[in-house]
């Protein structure tokens, strides 16, 4: 008899989704604790407490898109994360690890103002930007993956995206990276992600429509959110 497969923690999801987004909110959670003695209980809590969870990703970003539940979502004192997935949630607090091109991960983040902010807004507002600049901001950039940007306006709340190829869990896949044009210098961003349904295919021939970089599907996914409130 086959072992069943295990089944994933959050924690592991925080450690390496969607290019180190939430690896960097990790990161930012474990510099707080040093000047935030709850900081682990709050986190915890917005890990495993499915009520918390929901009314802590409602708080950042207004509301949760149609089909999408909440696996993580905590507050701390540099930053705010929330993780959604339209995978079917396990009772253990994981989520159904049989991840396939229709299945979408989504990593918002928070972040106060530092001195990375502005080469990641910089980046996703369409300007050049050496990549190894990013590397502190939880943004992937790889020019040769790149595959579209732009900008929506929607609700008059103004986005900036750019969709490119890159690492899933591991494996090839979708990212597309938004910047919510919110007023101040923290930096709100998201990033929406799959497994990329043709990894063989050269970029130019690859099929985008229905896929997180189709912008007709970005728009429908990111109207209910409303993080610059």
């Amino acid at each position: 008899m086959e072992n069943a497969p295990k089944q994933r923690q959050p924690w592991f999801y925080i450690l390496v989704g969607c290019g180190g987004a939430a690896g960097v909110a990790l990161l930012i959670c474990l510099v707080s604790m040093l000047t935030c003695g709850k900081c682990m209980n709050d986190v915890g809590r917005g890990v495993t407490d499915p009520e918390v969870r929901k009314e802590n990703a409602i708080k950042q970003l207004g509301a949760i898109p149609e089909g999408y539940s909440v696996m993580t979502s905590f507050d701390v004192l540099l930053g705010q994360t929330t993780i959604l997935t339209d995978s079917e949630m396990l009772p253990d607090g994981g989520f159904d690890q049989s991840l396939n091109p229709g299945h979408h991960v989504f990593v918002y983040r928070h972040v106060m103002s530092n001195d990375n902010n502005k080469n990641a807004r910089d980046f996703l507002m369409g300007k050049e930007i050496d990549p190894s600049l990013l590397m502190n901001t939880g943004i992937y950039a790889d020019p040769a993956m790149q595959l579209k940007r732009g900008s929506l306006t929607i609700d008059g709340r103004k986005i900036y995206y750019v969709a490119q190829r890159g690492p899933v869990d591991g494996d090839p896949g979708l990212l597309t990276q938004v910047l919510f044009d919110c007023p101040g210098n923290a930096l709100s961003i998201g990033t929406w992600a799959q497994l990329d349904p043709s990894p063989l295919k050269p970029k130019e021939e690859l099929e985008l429509a229905g896929t997180v970089a189709d912008e007709e599907q970005l728009a429908r996914f990111i109207k209910p959110m409303n993080p610059c409130r």
